[in-house]
């Protein structure tokens, strides 16, 4: 059974959290989690290829920080020149899923 001061405690946490959410400006919010493909620690190790093919889809975006290594699926990628299969299975390795 929940008292009346778990919930209390429970309803300054959503005021908290709410706060954060709401008063924290865009610039300043929490980090996602995400890899910007320039800053992919992993690039160092890509063949050739597969080097070229991520910084092609980079040349074609002009918001360098939009392009995130998670954000990559494999339709997208295999429209890319000269990415095909095998550079597309070298890239799930080495990121990983």
């Amino acid at each position: 059974m929940i008292t009346r001061e778990e919930y209390n405690k429970a309803l300054d946490i959503i005021e908290q959290y709410q706060e954060q959410i709401f008063t924290t400006p865009p610039h300043k919010s929490i980090d996602l989690g995400k890899t910007n493909i320039v800053s992919w620690d992993k690039l160092s190790r890509c063949s050739t290829r597969l080097y070229h093919s991520l910084m092609s889809l980079v040349e074609e975006d002009d918001n360098l920080s939009e392009i995130f290594i998670e954000d990559i699926r494999k339709s997208g990628f295999k429209r890319i020149r000269n990415a095909g299969q095998k550079s597309w299975t070298e890239f799930t390795e080495l990121r990983g899923y």
